[in-house]
């Protein structure tokens, strides 16, 4: 009796200890489920409707180019408006229709103001009147399609010089049926871009082919760093936000990158349901000149730190090339 009793305190100890081990490996494996769950991101594009095109045709091109990767990926996209670039003599029915053909293709538009003006050295009534006059025609094609104008994204991401100018200007915006545009993803592609124009413009084949490789090559340090200041501040993947403009370059490379993108197991979400996840009610803690990332300014606001402040530097030749062109 005695020795049943003990092989049964066995054969109990032993089941306990495979259904602790069960429940180890079902919750490792959720775990790892989680891990391999699509991250998300959305595309936001700033100046539209384009940036250093040289031309109508030229611009015209890249605005097709753009969003012909955006479809091909099915990726959904907002596009931020300077609607001084639509005042060009003779051009401006046909530069209307480049943000027409935004909205044709399914896109979102958003104020990016008038000129393309910084918060950092305007006064706040000069830069209200900057939102105000840089709405005009966005409104309008918006308001033909039954949709209204919600974003708007700061030029150069400058979010107010004082605290007080920051938050009069967030009142001021949603007075006027405005939600600010965060964004936690940029790798200085207008860095590149300046370079790249510059190139095609010399007629340097080669030189703009580097550029676009380096470019390329860059946007994985940037992601890995990024992904890292979300796992320091919130344990877990958020859904990012990738900040880029119209431009040649990515006229040139969105198809790539937008693979690139898929290749690390993101899927393309919109700026809505990106901002929906609870990340993005954290507060902002910066104030100051520059325009850093939201996870920068979480950062801040939360008081935690993270690995990394900001995303790596393009190459050493990149900047020494953008030095004379800024």
């Amino acid at each position: 009796m005695g020795a049943a009793r003990e092989d049964g305190g066995a054969r109990v100890k032993s089941c306990g200890r495979l259904a602790v081990t069960g429940l180890l490996w079902a919750g490792l494996a959720l775990v790892a489920a989680a891990d391999e769950r699509p991250r998300a991101i959305a595309i936001t594009i700033d100046d539209l409707p384009f940036v250093r095109a040289g031309s109508l045709a030229r611009a015209r091109a890249g605005t097709d180019a753009i969003l012909g990767a955006l479809r091909a990926h099915q990726a959904p996209a907002i596009g931020f408006v300077n609607e001084d670039k639509l005042l060009i003599d003779g051009e401006v029915d046909a530069r209307i229709g480049l943000l027409e053909s935004w909205l044709a293709a399914g896109m979102e538009l958003g104020n990016h103001n008038f000129g393309h003006v910084g918060f950092q050295t305007t006064p706040l009534a000069q830069y209200e009147e900057a939102v105000l006059k840089g709405e005009v025609v966005t409104r309008w094609l918006l308001a033909r399609r039954d949709r209204k104008l919600r974003y708007y994204r700061h030029p150069m991401t400058q979010t107010g010089p004082t605290a007080a100018d920051k938050a009069s200007f967030e009142t001021f915006l949603a007075e006027h049926g405005y939600r600010v545009a965060p964004f936690t993803i940029e790798h200085d592609d207008f860095v590149f871009a300046a370079v790249y124009a510059d190139a095609l413009v010399r007629g340097d084949s080669a030189g703009a082919a580097r550029v676009r490789e380096a470019y390329l090559a860059h946007l994985d340090p940037a992601l890995d760093t990024f992904e890292s200041m979300a796992q320091d501040l919130f344990g877990r993947a958020i859904p990012q936000v990738l900040l880029i403009h119209a431009n040649l370059l990515n006229a040139d490379c969105l198809d790539a990158m937008l693979s690139r993108l898929a290749q690390r197991g993101y899927h393309f979400t919109t700026l809505d349901e990106a901002l929906e996840d609870p990340a993005y009610g954290s507060p902002d803690g910066y104030v100051g000149p520059h325009g850093p990332s939201w996870l920068r300014r979480w950062s801040l606001g939360l008081q935690r730190p993270t690995h990394f402040k900001g995303q790596p530097d393009p190459p050493a030749w990149i900047s020494e090339r953008y030095g004379p062109l800024r």
